[in-house]
């Protein structure tokens, strides 16, 4: 075992926090609140896996085997967090305190399945979809956005993320179903028409409509790793196309 171990494994979350946070935090010029905001979640976040070994989560083995320095790495990870949180919203405007505990709640429904060893489940990677970019809503009200900019803003990586992880179950499932593709096609095709009156919808565009690309195509199991690679670009396409559509609308 290395310490590596310690790191989260699941590669699709960094997406889904990493994305909406740089997206917010360079929307303008980051402030002390928002750097603080943002760097207490990317703690948090680095806290899920040494908490899960601790818990037990990974197994009696590993468990004892990383114990001592998962208990190390959750100290400085989750005090870090605390600390930051706390210096970002005594910091920020009063709205980042309302944003941010409206972006607890899908926290505490994501924890909640990690306690019951359902997060790998369709439904706790949905919830994830949603919790994760709900970390840089009051990252967006920290650096001067309105609270329903930041929230639509949150609602179109929470669209994108959604399909992504409909997507990947559907090539999983090795199961040839129409509904879901069927479903993402006129998901791409009702965001497509939204941006005309609501351009941050369109920041979901690229992963929607990758995604139903994907279920309509349904590759094989094995082309997987490739399909990753596509949703990873198809983040970095909405991050870009989120930051051209703030910075033209401010």
């Amino acid at each position: 075992m290395t310490m590596r171990s310690l790191w989260p494994r699941e590669h699709g979350a960094y997406a889904q926090l990493g994305g909406p946070l740089l997206a917010s935090l360079f929307a303008a010029a980051p402030t002390v609140p928002a750097l603080a905001l943002a760097a207490a979640a990317c703690l948090a976040f680095l806290a899920n896996e040494p908490l899960l070994v601790v818990l037990g989560h990974r197994g009696p083995r590993i468990r004892a085997a990383l114990g001592p320095a998962a208990r190390r790495r959750l100290a400085i990870t989750a005090g870090g967090a605390v600390v930051a949180a706390a210096v970002g919203l005594a910091l920020g405007p009063p709205l980042v305190l309302a944003m941010a505990a409206i972006a607890a709640v899908p926290v505490c429904a994501m924890i909640a399945l990690a306690w019951t060893k359902s997060m790998h489940s369709v439904y706790g990677e949905l919830v994830a979809a949603v919790a994760l970019p709900g970390a840089a809503a009051p990252v967006a009200v920290a650096v001067g956005a309105s609270w329903p900019a930041a929230a639509v803003m949150w609602l179109a990586w929470s669209l994108g993320y959604a399909a992504a992880v409909i997507a990947v179950h559907e090539i999983l499932r090795r199961q040839r179903r129409r509904v879901p593709g069927a479903l993402l096609v006129v998901v791409a095709s009702v965001l497509a028409w939204s941006t005309s009156l609501v351009p941050a919808l369109g920041a979901a565009l690229p992963l929607v409509g990758v995604s139903a690309a994907v279920c309509v195509r349904l590759p094989s199991a094995r082309r997987v790793r490739a399909i990753g690679v596509a949703l990873a670009c198809a983040s970095a396409a909405s991050v870009v196309l989120a930051l051209l559509i703030v910075r033209r609308s401010s």
